[in-house]
């Protein structure tokens, strides 16, 4: 992919469905000196890494794009690679043998080919299976009601679910629902999931160390970077991914 193409059609896509960087700002709560920064494909002034591909991943929901597909194309044309850490307790663990990760790296792409292979075939199957209904009568009879929804099922309210990934260490403390779940430092590449009823109130001791994540929206410390951050998330945070024309 040439330079410069991969910022087009993420601007193209854009301008198509009529909708502005400050209406993904809003939505997203990514700056729009961020959104423009992607489009205009200045790497430099973007965090790198883990944030980067969560901008791409949370700007492609917003305008209806296949998310995976814009992360490949952005991983092709800055060679970034998500990053796996390795970690060494010492000399003896350096010198394991490679085998059990060649088993391991062989059995995700097993899943993933498997996983690809059911999303494309699996309609196929459906509909070859699908039993063949005798012609309506001329006088069908009527169905049932259907019944009517438990009024606690209906009031049952969506669990939050939090996710952090750490891009440099930090301090983190979530508290979810008035309860501490985690209060300590979180390295490199590190990742934490919480769920809670309610709500979360999270400080990192660098704002710009973290990315947050609720219910797969990206969220933002309204704190200048590598400052002290803190936010509370609740269901006010969350604002429906919204695509089309407008």
């Amino acid at each position: 992919m040439t330079h410069g193409a991969f910022g087009e059609r993420l601007k193209r896509e854009r301008e198509m469905r009529g909708v502005g960087l400050e209406e993904i700002s809003a939505a997203t709560r990514i700056s729009t000196r961020f959104l423009a920064a992607l489009e205009n494909e200045r790497w430099h002034e973007l965090p790198g890494g883990v944030f980067n591909r969560g901008f791409i991943r949370a700007v492609a929901r917003y305008l209806g794009l296949d998310e995976e597909a814009m992360i490949a194309e952005y991983a092709l044309v800055t060679r970034d690679a998500p990053q796996v850490a390795v970690w060494v307790d010492s000399p003896a663990r350096a010198r394991a043998p490679l085998l059990p990760w060649v088993i391991l790296a062989v059995i995700a792409l097993l899943a993933v080919g498997g996983w690809y292979a059911w999303q494309h075939y699996a309609p196929l199957w459906q509909a070859w299976h699908q039993p063949v209904l005798p012609p309506p009568s001329a006088t069908p009879t009527p169905l049932p009601p259907p019944p009517a929804a438990s009024p606690a099922a209906a009031a049952e309210p969506e669990i939050l679910q939090l996710k952090i990934d750490a891009i440099k260490p930090t301090r983190v403390k979530v508290t979810a629902d008035g309860v501490v779940k985690f209060n300590a430092t979180m390295q490199v590449n590190q990742s934490q999931r919480f769920e809670a009823k309610e709500k979360f109130e999270v400080s990192s001791e660098n704002s710009s160390a973290v990315l947050l994540e609720l219910n797969g929206q990206i969220m933002m410390f309204e704190e200048p970077p590598d400052a002290p951050g803190r936010i509370t998330l609740d269901r006010s945070k969350l604002k429906k991914a919204q695509g089309g024309s407008h």
